[in-house]
């Protein structure tokens, strides 16, 4: 009967599983970006998931990648190899750029020896969606996309009602005309913000119901706050490593010192309000061009960039998060950790902050310093990261975002 039992739950087990692959241009080890995330959550779910990549890290192509990531994340460049990782395969196969896309060689021939039942592309507007779209009909999976580009970055010329014809028309004819075409064999593309849906139909051409808005998502069991006695403990200690004490107001910021990030602007609400109020202080965690000039500002500490787990306690250290421009996933766990967050008043995403958190006019140094003196009480700090918590927990861990997308995949007629 034992024996039997064992038969039935493993075959159900087999009828259950899907195989999954999950396609990105770029990828880093030991990151937090959803290309890790998302492939580590489905296969705790229980499904064979397949990671086929670039062999470029996160930014490798970018002309600031050796001063901003090399330290850290080592050469752009890196090994074709095939090797498990968090529960998935990883497949890095021999890759080169064209103009500003990423060409993996091999990517169909690699699906097609997979033989999967769902593809998933983390971008839209990418070669390799493009590629995945024309050989659907006849590799037989369901496809699924994304599109992580908000409305912030998207070129002033091309939000521009007027003007900049050429470059508008160059645009069109590789960016919206292709993702266009490759969304008619999509079954959903997620954006993972509200203006994220605009960027999607407005400049990619995807049809409106084809396009679902699913956040990104937090490892909450990782990003938690600072409860337990060795917890609070740590916490002390890095705060006295930092020549920092439990009374003073610490904020944090991670990710590229560039100038669209403009963490800038926060050293110089601290500059400022330290004039008034020591116990502002300001932690960056990561490199770029901004460095020097965030050194230069009162009460700001620079560390190098850290791995993933690494940046959980850094959080837990802090007592408040800014991200002045752009949005960051790091919000999100930033806010799994009980911080209350301070982001731009134009971040296309309102939900990460609503009710945990406070926006600021964005570049605006002074009203920067004025919303962040308004966080001083640790019981009004509290409170909003207590809420944070709880909206991360209940609506954007990677476990509710991996169920979320099987089910869609179930729904498109792959079994689960």
């Amino acid at each position: 009967m034992q024996a039997a039992r064992v038969e039935r739950a493993c075959a159900l087990r087999k009828r259950t599983e899907m195989k999954v692959v999950v396609v990105s241009g770029y990828y880093s080890a030991g990151m937090g970006y959803a290309e890790n995330c998302l492939p580590k959550a489905l296969a705790a779910l229980g499904h064979e998931v397949h990671l086929v990549t670039s062999i470029y890290n996160v930014y490798g192509t970018s002309a600031e990648y050796d001063k901003t990531y090399k330290s850290f994340l080592g050469p752009a460049r890196q090994n074709v190899q095939r090797t498990s990782i968090d529960g998935y395969t990883l497949h890095r196969l021999n890759s080169r750029t064209i103009g500003r896309y990423m060409l993996i060689k091999g990517l169909v021939r690699k699906v097609r020896e997979l033989a999967p039942q769902v593809v998933h592309c983390m971008e839209i507007a990418s070669v390799q969606a493009f590629a995945l779209a024309a050989a659907r009909p006849f590799l037989r999976f369901k496809y699924f996309t994304e599109t992580h580009q908000h409305m912030s970055v998207v070129k002033p010329y091309i939000q521009a009602p007027t003007g900049h014809a050429f470059q508008k028309a160059a645009y069109r004819l590789t960016r919206t005309l292709p993702a266009s075409l490759s969304s008619r064999a999509i079954e959903k593309c997620y954006a993972i913000a509200p203006d994220c849906v605009q960027v999607a139909h407005r400049f990619y051409g995807v049809p409106l119901e084809k396009i679902k808005l699913q956040s990104l998502g937090t490892d909450t069991d990782l990003f938690r706050p600072a409860t337990t006695p060795p917890e609070l403990l740590r916490r002390q200690e890095m705060r006295r490593s930092l020549g920092l004490s439990d009374t003073d107001i610490v904020c944090v910021y991670s990710g590229r010192l560039s100038a669209e990030k403009n963490p800038l602007v926060l050293a110089k609400a601290i500059d400022a309000l330290a004039a008034a109020d020591a116990r502002f202080h300001a932690v960056f965690i990561g490199e770029g061009l901004q460095k020097d000039a965030i050194l230069a500002c009162r009460n700001t500490r620079i560390l190098p960039f850290v791995t993933y787990s690494e940046l959980a306690e850094y959080y837990r250290m802090a007592d408040i998060a800014v991200w002045p421009r752009q949005e960051s996933m790091s919000m999100l766990d930033a806010a799994a950790c009980a911080l209350p967050i301070v982001v731009s008043d134009k971040m296309g995403e309102s939900e990460r902050v609503k009710g945990n958190g406070r926006v600021y006019k964005e570049n605006d140094l002074e009203d920067l310093a004025r919303v962040l003196a308004t966080l001083t009480s640790p019981a009004d700090r509290a409170a909003l990261g207590a809420r944070g918590r709880e909206k991360m927990e209940a609506n954007f861990s990677w476990k509710s975002v991996a169920r979320a997308i099987t089910a869609d995949y179930a729904a498109a007629g792959v079994p689960t």
